[in-house]
C-alpha cells in the first residue's frame, strides 16, 4: 500500500496541513532533520548530546512500544525542545491490518507519547517505510493527523559506515524546507552526525522541527 507521487504532490499543494514531505518557513533556508524508529537504548542519548552541542532541534518519530520501554529518553527529547512524533505503536506487521486496526495503533502511540510528555502533542505521524493506504490516510486526516514523509533520504538504511553516509549526504542537492530522513538505530548514523550537522551549517541551513514547516 502507498500514496503515489501524484497524490503526494496534489495533497501537499492543496492541503499542506494533511501531508508534508517538503515545507516552507518564514526564516527561509531551513532544514528539518527527522529520526525514525527510536528511542534507542544506547544511541538516542548520544544523538541528543550531539544535537545539543550543535544547537540543533530535530523531530523524532518514535515507536510506541520502544517509548514504553525508555520513557526517560522520550521525555528528554521533548524537554530539550525537539518534536516528539508518532511512528505507530508496533511498527511491524501493520501491512496486514485493517484501516480501523491501523488507526487504533496510531492512536495508541499518540496517547502514550502524550502521557509520557504530560501534554498534548502535535498529531504528526510518519508511516513505517513511508507506506500508507488511501483509506488509512483519510481516516488519519479525519482524526486530525498530519502525515509527514520526507523529501530527502540520507540513505543511512542503505549504507553501512559513517564515511559513506557523510559522502552521500554531501552529494544531496538540498533546498529550503527539505525534510531529511535518518534513523536512530544505526551506529553509523550516530558516528556521522557531527560531520553531517557541520556540513549543513556550512551550507547555510538553519534547523526547524517538522511541525514548524
Amino acid at each position: 500500500m502507498g500514496i503515489g507521487r501524484q497524490i503526494k504532490h496534489i495533497a501537499g499543494k492543496v492541503a499542506p496541513g494533511w501531508l508534508l514531505f517538503r515545507g516552507r518557513h518564514p526564516s527561509g533556508k531551513v532544514l528539518a532533520l527527522s529520526f525514525d524508529d527510536g528511542p534507542h537504548p544506547v544511541h538516542s542519548s548520544k544523538i541528543l548530546d550531539e544535537l545539543h552541542e550543535a544547537g540543533v532541534r530535530a523531530t523524532f518519530f518514535v515507536v510506541g512500544s520502544e517509548a514504553e520501554k525508555y520513557p526517560h529518553l522520550v521525555r528528554r527529547m521533548h524537554d530539550e525542545g525537539h518534536q516528539v512524533a508518532n511512528h505507530t505503536y508496533i511498527h511491524y506487521g501493520l501491512h496486514n491490518s485493517s484501516p480501523k486496526e491501523y488507526v487504533a495503533d496510531v492512536d495508541r502511540c499518540q496517547m502514550l507519547l502524550e502521557n509520557i510528555c504530560k501534554q498534548k502533542l502535535a498529531r504528526s505521524f510518519r508511516p513505517p517505510y513511508g507506506n500508507i493506504s488511501p483509506a488509512v490516510f483519510l481516516r488519519l486526516v479525519h482524526g486530525g493527523y498530519r502525515v509527514v514523509l520526507w523529501s530527502v533520504d540520507s540513505d543511512d538504511s542503505r549504507l553501512g559506515n559513517a564515511s559513506d553516509l557523510v559522502l552521500s549526504v554531501s552529494q544531496k542537492e538540498l533546498v529550503a524546507g527539505d525534510v531529511m530522513l535518518m534513523h536512530e538505530d544505526y551506529t553509523h548514523t550516530l558516528e556521522a552526525l557531527p560531520d553531517v550537522l557541520r556540513l549543513f551549517k556550512e551550507q547555510g541551513f538553519a534547523f526547524v522541527t517538522c511541525s514548524e514547516l
